[in-house]
């Protein structure tokens, strides 16, 4: 399935498409200056002019640069969701209304997010469209976090309370940090720091969110590039009282304060720290209240949280400045957390899978630096949403396999196949499997055993040496024959039965097997996964019904597609089907 992903905001528009049976980026861009006679379309590091007065005509953009590629799906970002929608969300016209009543707790977003699903709508026609929310990650918070010290007939009324965002980051993070520590997320308490234009802190206790820097809006919590975080609430109204409107007040929040208002440079934290490193005083200013209010709300939850096992950074500034990934952390001894100077200035997630540790060897607490994919996060939900929950993954860093079923068939050899069906005769295609000049045809035969007979098998071509009958334990039982596990095409000492067709039976003698759970893949894949041929590996299947296998075969061929073939007892187990993706678990044994 490939999901498109849009991050449509009031003057910029971000996409991505994923193939999701093996999560690879099939194309990613976005839309600057949108609503401008400026407007470019950025790709690949260039910029190329389009005419995308609004996002409706940014969409049409989109759409002409994806029209090769077959959109199945389209993920929504949208930032918030209230209370009710607190899941990925099928978008219909309830979850429209819901989500522009939400447009009151973020005008700046909210009312950009739905005008994107409506243009998406328009471009790309009638297919499923699923909105994904930032604060979705939060809603587990207990009442007494979110619940703001105003009269509590306001959060019953009108819903005012705190909310959150940045959830697929903050989701992403704790996952990460989980895998890379070896340990089950609902053993760690984590401090996640989304650092960035717009940044958010939040303590997650067993994979829960129980509280987040930001509030009602995104407006609340750490200072941010152009958003002032937290404030006494008498500011804006000591403000309204001088005559200054309340759009105005608005505009000064959101968009003139934090780094850009207190340096006088700009909200691009690059350019804010540059000037501090040359002396200049509000910029050094700004820097010092950024990282103090860091340093403030870390504290606090660890307090929340009786300690913590980890603090992990990502966003633009957590995962690129080492300066103020230092400056957090240099007073935090007592928690445990002490930095390695070294490898903070010069490890890169980006060049380790996606994330490094720079704490020291020893230290109590562990220090992690992860660069985030909230767009892969959103295009997995979709397809859980859509498909159901074995069909993508939660791991953030294993490598997916698609799932093939591999029902009970027959590969024939020519002469059984003239047996069968007469002299000469050839099979005709029904439908193409995955792996490349292979279908199933639409003839079929029974199968007669000992005990039983099962009609109406499928058969695989192109024709073979030697007929091969592959089954489950479940069928060899119907059928009284006792298959040995075995690779394709090792049919000594096997156990044979008879074949029916409309021209006449033949009986084998040996031939049925129980395939041995196999993974094809081309050598480019086989490369990417670290494996050969005939290594055998581990999966994971991680949907309701959490389950690793072992000894699965690895097949390498140049004909081959990435595809894992498992008989129809062993995915009716682990709840797969052919939608289905697995986690790739290790090399269990090397060829």
């Amino acid at each position: 399935m490939n999901v498109l992903v849009i991050n449509a905001g009031s003057t910029s528009l971000k996409y991505d498409v994923y193939d999701m049976d093996i999560e690879a980026s099939l194309a990613r861009g976005r839309i600057e200056r949108m609503g401008t006679a400026a407007a470019v379309h950025v790709r690949a590091g260039k910029e190329t002019p389009v005419a995308a007065l609004d996002v409706s005509a940014a969409l049409r953009v989109v759409a002409d640069v994806l029209a090769g590629l077959k959109i199945d799906a389209i993920g929504h970002r949208v930032v918030h969701g209230g209370e009710r929608l607190i899941a990925p969300t099928l978008v219909d016209i309830a979850a429209e209304a819901i989500i522009e009543e939400c447009a009151v707790f973020a005008p700046l977003h909210n009312p950009a997010n739905l005008l994107g699903i409506r243009a998406a709508r328009e471009a790309f026609g009638d297919i499923p469209h699923v909105a994904v929310f930032d604060t979705a990650f939060h809603a587990g918070m207990p009442e007494d976090s979110y619940v703001y010290g105003l009269p509590y007939e306001l959060y019953l009324e009108r819903g005012i309370r705190r909310y959150g965002f940045h959830g697929p980051s903050h989701q992403f993070m704790a996952q990460s940090a989980a895998e890379y520590l070896g340990t089950d997320l609902a053993r760690l308490r984590l401090v996640t720091c989304h650092l960035g234009g717009g940044a958010s802190i939040a303590a997650i206790e067993g994979g829960i969110s129980i509280d987040t820097s930001m509030g009602m809006t995104p407006l609340e919590g750490l200072v941010m590039g152009t958003r002032c975080g937290d404030l006494d609430p008498s500011v804006p109204l000591a403000m309204i009282r001088q005559g200054v409107s309340v759009l105005e007040v608005e505009q000064l929040l959101n968009k003139q304060s934090g780094l850009a208002g207190i340096s006088g440079i700009g909200a691009d934290f690059r350019d804010v720290q540059a000037a501090a490193e040359r002396g200049e005083v509000r910029a050094r200013l700004a820097v010092d209240i950024f990282v103090r209010r860091i340093r403030k709300y870390i504290g606090a939850y660890a307090a929340e949280l009786g300690g913590i096992d980890a603090i992990v950074f990502t966003g633009g500034i957590g995962e690129n400045s080492a300066m103020v990934r230092e400056r957090v952390c240099e007073r935090m001894n007592f928690l445990g957390v002490d930095l390695d100077p070294e490898a903070n200035r010069t490890r890169r997630p980006a060049e380790a899978g996606g994330i490094v540790d720079v704490a020291t060897r020893h230290a109590g607490a562990r220090v992690l630096v992860v660069t985030t994919d909230e767009e892969r996060m959103i295009a997995r939900d979709v397809v859980r949403r859509l498909v159901g929950p074995t069909a993508a993954m939660r791991s953030v860093h294993s490598k997916p396999i698609p799932v093939g079923v591999s029902v009970r068939h027959v590969h024939l050899s020519r002469a059984d196949c003239d047996a069968l069906f007469g002299a000469g005769y050839e099979l005709s295609r029904r439908r193409d499997v995955t792996q490349p000049g292979q279908f199933v045809t639409r003839e079929t035969v029974d199968l007669i055993g000992p005990k039983g007979e099962i009609r109406s098998v499928a058969i695989i071509n192109p024709l073979r040496k030697a007929t091969q009958i592959e089954v489950s334990r479940t069928d060899a039982l119907q059928l009284g024959v006792d298959p040995p596990l075995r690779e394709s095409g090792q049919l000594h000492g096997t156990p044979g039965l008879k074949l029916r067709g409309p021209a006449g039976d033949v009986t084998i003698g040996s031939g049925v097997i129980m395939a041995m759970r196999h993974v094809h893949m081309h050598p480019t894949e086989a490369r990417a996964f670290g494996v050969g041929d005939k290594d055998v590996i581990r999966i994971r299947a991680e949907g309701d019904r959490e389950l690793t296998m072992g000894d699965v075969l690895v097949r390498v061929n140049d004909a081959f597609t990435l595809d894992l073939h498992l008989d129809t007892d062993e995915a009716n187990a682990a709840g797969l089907s052919n939608s289905s993706v697995v986690a790739f678990d290790g090399i269990q044994k090397r060829a």
